[in-house]
């Protein structure tokens, strides 16, 4: 092979080498503004999830609001059921709200759904007018009728 065409077949390769290793030397800027490259470069950061804690309330604190009959009316066309009590049953069961598949209570001035762990306890079951809690015995606590 002649000396001229090995030369004109080396020669693509060695620009090739030649403008990889000059391009790197280049500062090259793209077309995207200084916030857009902070964008680019974003990586979230995994927030950190605090645990359920029990809060407590004072038992001298009384529920702030009363239902009307007009009220209870409407509430009761809707389908929710909201029951209050006005002894506070010791203390521990003050609110019990169900609406179609949700349910809930407030027990030692704390919201709890159903297997939520108070005081040690399961919440097994939430009814319209009792709550039925959990260990290795059961306890219902019901809701007095207003006076």
């Amino acid at each position: 092979m002649d000396n001229k065409l090995k030369i004109l077949i080396a020669f693509p390769f060695i620009i090739v080498i030649i403008l990889f290793i000059t391009a790197g030397y280049i500062p090259f800027k793209t077309g995207l503004t200084e916030s857009e490259d902070r964008i680019l470069t974003f990586t979230p950061s995994i927030p950190a999830l605090k645990e359920r804690q029990e809060i407590s309330a004072s038992s001298e604190i009384k529920i702030p609001f009363h239902f009307s009959s007009a009220a209870r009316e409407e509430i009761q066309a809707k389908d929710v059921s909201i029951v209050t009590d006005t002894d506070y049953n010791d203390g521990m069961l003050s609110l019990i709200v169900v609406s179609g598949k949700r349910k809930m209570a407030i027990i030692r001035g704390v919201l709890v759904r159903e297997g939520d762990i108070i005081g040690g306890m399961v919440i097994s079951k939430i009814e319209p007018e009792r709550v039925l809690l959990k260990n290795k015995t059961e306890r219902w606590l019901y809701l007095e009728k207003a006076k």
